[in-house]
């Protein structure tokens, strides 16, 4: 059966970009009877949400997969089988202004035929904010590119960042968003200094958002082909987030080796299982919690074994299998 599939894309960064690039790539490669269209949001002026009706169509497809659920408002009328991606409800918990997304989101999302959540802690706050009932929501993890996120010789990633050799680095991949907690990041960092002065440094990399503080280094938006060399650089993954969908980078981070001291909170247990060091940020200790695990991981000269194996179950081509066997349930029904 010949089959045409949309796929509506925000043109996002971070770990939502690069679902909806390796999505439909590699859902075309399932079957040789898909055709693919992709309609990514414009650039510019024509990306104005009021020109965005004008984009987000049909065009005669089978199936419509929105890969995030901020464009689940423009299926009106609703396509032939509609499905939308969520990966967090963050934006609903903001502000007086959110009850109003709420409200649209909640429609629009009511419209859909099936909803991916990328977590079993999404689908949880989509049931319990949204109201959606649970046998309407599958959980399809995101994935990592294993070919690309592998272990590579520290000091050999080091010289190719010209970063020193006998240094301590700690490393942060995360926009400076409030619940980001780059505050306990920063008092972490200060804390651990008061234990190894000059001889660690922290590399904040992250949508050109910057930390300020002696012993910082700002790498800002870091190309995705250095990624790897970057996390194989590291000694540690730093992620104080109180609030996750998922963290890509924490995957990324397991798939080459390197150890990671996080919250406990939200998607993260999740994606790290028993491969990570989890604090509570909650806890009145908690900076001398993720203080006292960076020293220990300092200890180790191994890399994190148990993030590599365990990372291999996140592959983007599971995370492709799964969701084309939802569209085939779909198509199948008629």
């Amino acid at each position: 059966m010949f089959v045409k599939i949309c796929y509506w894309t925000p043109n996002s960064i971070g770990g939502a970009g690069k679902y909806e690039h390796y999505l439909p790539y590699l859902v075309s490669k399932l079957n040789e009877n898909v055709e693919i269209k992709v309609v990514r949001r414009p650039k510019g002026i024509r990306g104005n949400p009021i020109f965005l009706r004008y984009y987000y169509k049909t065009y005669d497809c089978d199936l419509v997969h929105a890969t995030t659920q901020t464009l689940c408002i423009y299926s009106f009328p609703k396509p032939k089988k509609f499905i939308v991606t969520v990966h967090d409800i963050y934006t609903l918990h903001k502000s007086i202004k959110s009850r109003i997304k709420k409200s649209l989101i909640k429609k629009s999302l009511n419209r859909a035929d099936r909803i991916i959540a990328v977590s079993k802690f999404t689908k949880h706050e989509i049931m319990e904010y949204i109201g959606i009932k649970g046998e309407k929501i599958t959980v399809i993890p995101m994935g990592v590119d294993l070919s690309l996120y592998k272990p590579i010789d520290k000091y050999y990633s080091r010289k190719k960042l010209g970063l020193d050799y006998d240094k301590k680095y700690i490393l942060i991949v995360s926009s400076n968003a409030p619940h980001k907690r780059m505050d306990i990041a920063i008092k972490v960092f200060l804390e651990v200094r008061k234990y190894m002065g000059n001889n660690v440094k922290l590399i904040k990399c992250g949508y050109g958002h910057k930390l300020e503080g002696d012993g910082i280094i700002n790498v800002g938006f870091v190309p995705e082909y250095k990624m790897p060399f970057l996390y194989n650089a590291a000694d540690i993954l730093l992620h104080t987030s109180e609030y996750e969908g998922f963290g890509v980078p924490l995957l990324e981070a397991m798939s080459c080796g390197l150890h990671i001291v996080t919250s406990n909170k939200a998607a993260i247990p999740e994606v790290v299982g028993d491969c990570a060091h989890l604090i509570d940020i909650e806890s009145d200790n908690c900076i001398q919690e993720f203080v006292n695990a960076i020293l220990k991981v300092f200890e180790t000269k191994k890399k994190n074994y148990k993030g590599i194996e365990r990372s291999k179950i996140f592959s983007w081509e599971n995370c492709a299998k799964k969701t084309y066997a939802i569209y085939e349930e779909l198509l199948s029904n008629g």
